[in-house]
């Protein structure tokens, strides 16, 4: 069997779990957005966040673990930026007691040392820290300048804690040159892990087409991450991120796992106002929010709820229902399909990326 149809054999067994995991969900990651708040107003921001918004209380977030504390699901506590909500420490110190693993997003611009060593006291296991290229390039998604130097010092930071903090890189149309630069800059600095991974058709980045990848853009990031990760002299763990069918060829060739998008099945969240969903990253409608902590118990909605994700998406979709990849695919990953229209917004066989 070549290496082509081996995988074959392994991606129909992988959408085969994922049947299954549609009538028997497993919760295995429970993100919190603690905060809608943030100090920037990146041009892809999935959530649209700004400097005005709301926080979600230390008792809700305690409720909540409460509900679940004998599943022990991965905790990540994310925003906006979570550095903001004045009780963050609080908050860490409530998952840490009940005995969860958890980790954080930042934009690692608010870290200075004694934060950095704050956190280390937490006990938190993981941080992913967004650094979008070269300094021009971050600055100019971020919409804030100087924001690059702060990232930077905050990265630099957490490492001197003791963390060995996961890059996470927006590519776009700007900054794809910058690949090859941006690695070698992440490799000075001691970067262990770092997660490249494309501009996405939701949120504030629908206003941006000009930002979207064109399918040869594309392409050649996921050949870049290859290249990399086959490389003896690397050192550098590098990887393209959950999101995204990509058919056989570029599949478990960019990334550890096949793709399996974990939406309502692996995977829940915690909005800041309260409400329940499946990925931070799905648009908020509230066809898609499966209950509110504040009147709802948590486990009982993800026992009970979470229909519109545990189903095929696939089978009324007029754009995928002949398509031959497409028990495999499933309809690619949750956060990118138009529940409007009832389509993909991002297809590797075209390599399309459409607005909502």
């Amino acid at each position: 069997m070549d290496i082509i149809a081996l995988k074959r054999s392994q991606l129909e067994r992988v959408a085969q779990h994922r049947k299954y995991l549609q009538t028997a969900p497993h919760l295995r990651w429970l993100f919190f957005e603690i905060t809608n708040r943030c100090n920037l107003k990146c041009a892809h921001c999935g959530s649209g966040c700004s400097s005005e918004g709301q926080d979600l209380a230390i008792e809700d977030v305690r409720t909540t673990l409460l509900s679940i504390r004998d599943e022990k699901p991965s905790i990540c506590l994310t925003g906006g930026e979570p550095l903001l909500h004045k009780g963050f420490f609080e908050i860490a110190e409530c998952v840490r007691s009940l005995g969860f693993l958890w980790g954080m997003t930042t934009n690692a611009t608010l870290i200075n040392e004694a934060t950095a060593n704050s956190l280390k006291q937490t006990g938190m296991s993981t941080v992913s820290v967004s650094l979008d290229g070269l300094e021009a390039s971050h600055d100019s998604l971020r919409r804030y300048k100087g924001a690059w130097r702060l990232a930077v010092r905050g990265l630099e930071l957490l490492q001197k804690a003791g963390f060995e903090p996961q890059v996470t890189t927006v590519i776009h149309r700007n900054n794809i040159d910058e690949l090859e630069k941006t690695y070698e800059f992440l490799k000075t600095i001691g970067v262990r892990s770092w997660r490249p991974v494309n501009i996405e058709p939701i949120g504030r980045a629908c206003e941006y087409d000009d930002l979207m990848l064109t399918p040869e853009q594309f392409t050649y990031l996921l050949s870049f991450i290859r290249e990399k990760r086959f490389d003896p002299e690397c050192g550098m763990e590098v990887t393209f991120g959950c999101s995204h069918y990509l058919g056989s060829e570029h599949e478990r060739m960019v990334r550890d796992h096949y793709f399996l998008c974990g939406a309502g099945i692996l995977t829940a969240s915690v909005r800041s106002n309260g409400d329940i969903c499946a990925c931070l990253d799905i648009i908020n409608k509230p066809e898609l929010t499966q209950g509110n902590i504040h009147t709802d118990d948590f486990w009982s909605a993800w026992q009970n709820r979470f229909e519109v994700f545990r189903r095929d998406r696939t089978t009324d979709c007029l754009k995928c229902i002949n398509c031959p990849e497409r028990v495999i695919c499933g309809g690619d990953s949750a956060h990118t399909w138009d529940y409007t229209n009832n389509q993909p917004l991002f297809c590797y066989l075209d390599h399309t990326c459409n607005k909502k």
